[in-house]
């Protein structure tokens, strides 16, 4: 199995900063962790620091129901899915099977098999992860990369299997992200708690995103965000000059991350921290 634990290909993904983290909660001394990502997607984070012993629990949330629903199916309908991946034929015509069984199911607010798996399966053979994008490969499969390239079968399942086997060290959400702080995370002991908020681009959300943000929405974030004040949390966004006036109030440093949607980028991305939050500057940008 890869250092990569999450099944998801993420556009926008975080896994590359989770030695960042790692160090940002050991820095702030937290026993006994409970990591949670409020904006999970592919949860990339949360997933290596559960798989490395590094936390003891995990909270994933996701408001877009497709994403959450193949949570739930690797949590709670694990054998279905396995089996599932396992039988699949992949080709163009399935290709057009589960996109079509996607776009009838995605607008719903109850969890689905189908939409689960046909969520997983665009996933994995959709250019660079993007589910609404297109198949690799093309339609007509004349590129370079075929549709399967990203399916491994066997390295899937490995996956799922490891996270299904830690199913009672996460708790999983379908919420608004500010209902969640609201009703979940206010609610939770704050020297345990660490959140990582990861919410959708300012400037390519609606590209990206079912779900994405309007400023009003940005805004509305940031008002939730700071019930969190007493609690340690950090906050990834596309560097752009209205999230940082947004959030002008608290410490911001920038990052470089390379992407691959479409075409292989580099971008600055910014870091935000809560007032409570210890974050060792140096520490951070050695890691880039």
């Amino acid at each position: 199995m890869s250092n990569i634990f999450t099944p998801f290909r993420y556009p926008g993904g975080k896994s590359k900063i989770a030695p960042m983290v790692r160090k940002t909660i050991k820095a702030n001394n937290i026993k006994n962790v409970i990591f949670c990502e409020p904006f999970a997607g592919g949860a990339g984070v949360s997933i290596d620091l559960l798989m490395n012993g590094f936390v003891n629990e995990i909270i994933l949330n996701d408001y877009d129901i497709a994403i959450c629903s193949v949570w739930y199916s690797i949590l709670y309908d694990t054998e279905r899915l396995l089996s599932a991946i396992e039988n699949v034929t992949i080709d163009i015509n399935e290709w057009k099977k589960q996109k079509d069984i996607y776009t009838s199911l995605k607008d719903s607010n109850k969890y689905s098999f189908d939409l689960s798996f046909a969520t997983f399966f665009l996933n994995r053979t959709n250019v660079s992860g993007v589910i609404t994008g297109g198949p690799i490969g093309g339609v007509d499969q004349m590129g370079k990369y075929k549709l399967d390239c990203r399916f491994n079968k066997k390295s899937l399942m490995n996956k799922i299997s490891a996270i299904a086997s830690k199913r009672d060290r996460i708790m999983l959400y379908h919420m608004d992200a500010s209902e969640l702080i609201s009703s979940v995370l206010t609610k939770m002991d704050p020297s345990r708690l660490f959140v990582m908020f990861d919410p959708p681009y300012y400037k390519q959300g609606e590209s990206l995103y079912k779900n994405a943000f309007q400023k009003e929405d940005h805004v509305r974030l940031s008002h939730s965000i700071r019930m969190m004040n007493s609690f340690f949390w950090i906050l990834t966004y596309d560097d752009e000059p209205v999230i940082r006036e947004i959030y002008s109030d608290f410490p911001q440093e920038t990052f470089e991350l390379q992407y691959s949607v479409r075409n292989k980028r580099v971008e600055t991305e910014l870091l935000i921290h809560g007032p409570n939050t210890v974050f060792e500057k140096e520490e951070f940008l050695s890691l880039f």
